[in-house]
């Protein structure tokens, strides 16, 4: 099993830590750790129209037998938050408002009582200190690639379920880091000229299988580096379902 280590005590003035290269590390795969999904028959949204966390929410809806929707929150996310500070804080505020957004959505469009739980989520990347959300142009997205075979790359994800009846709300912070080789110069650009990892916090996306191959290690579970920790939706949920006593 992979490590859970955390960041540096200030995100934006230490160093990042030294890769660990083992055979070991290539082999984590996340197991969701309960034996059953904590809120049978319940009504299961998730707020996001990333393509690697609608991936890992299908995974999961398999595994535990329950079905689940899909919206998205309509919500200007750079004009939200400082991303100068604590990158933690800037993710759970925009899961935070992006919760919100589609909770205020949903029950505009019905006099009846909305219920059921919302899956909201955000991350940014890390890396050489600098936080990176997703890419604003094709040249962008090549040098944030191209520099993670120098420089190892940091997620901090926020996860977060709502109770839209009650309105409260669970969540948690993730963090990860995923070293690199050297990136072939045409691999970036087939990964650019593709375009799915400009959807991309940090146009990072280690599932890609043109990427697969230069990841020499990774510190967390490799669902975390995709924006949607299994284990930690799991115990969100069954925290909020146990919170409403349904």
């Amino acid at each position: 099993m992979l490590s859970h280590r955390g960041f540096p005590a200030s995100l934006l003035s230490a160093g990042s830590p030294k890769p660990k290269v083992s055979a070991s590390c290539m082999s984590a795969v996340v197991t969701a750790s309960r034996s059953r999904w904590p809120a049978d028959g319940a009504r299961i949204i998730l707020g996001s129209s990333s393509y690697s966390r609608q991936g890992i929410m299908k995974e999961l809806a398999q595994d535990y037998g329950f079905a689940y929707e899909t919206v998205t929150a309509d919500i200007d996310e750079q004009a939200l938050g400082d991303r100068t500070a604590d990158p933690a804080a800037l993710v759970t505020l925009l899961a935070q408002a992006k919760a919100e957004a589609i909770c205020k959505s949903m029950k505009s469009r019905t006099a009846l009582p909305v219920t059921g739980f919302l899956l909201t989520c955000d991350q940014v990347v890390i890396c050489q200190d600098k936080i990176r959300e997703k890419p604003i142009s094709s040249d962008q997205a090549k040098a944030f690639i191209a520099s993670y075979s120098q420089h190892p790359a940091g997620t901090i994800g926020s996860t977060l379920c709502t109770d839209l009846e009650s309105g409260q709300s669970f969540g948690a912070v993730d963090r990860t880091w995923t070293y690199f080789s050297q990136i072939p110069e045409e691999v970036v650009q087939h990964l650019v000229t593709e375009g799915t990892v400009m959807k991309c916090a940090g146009a990072l996306m280690i599932e890609n299988p043109l990427l697969e191959p230069f990841i020499t290690c990774f510190d967390g579970t490799k669902d975390a580096i995709m924006g949607l920790p299994k284990d930690t939706v799991l115990r969100l949920v069954a925290e909020a379902v146990n919170a409403s006593g349904k």
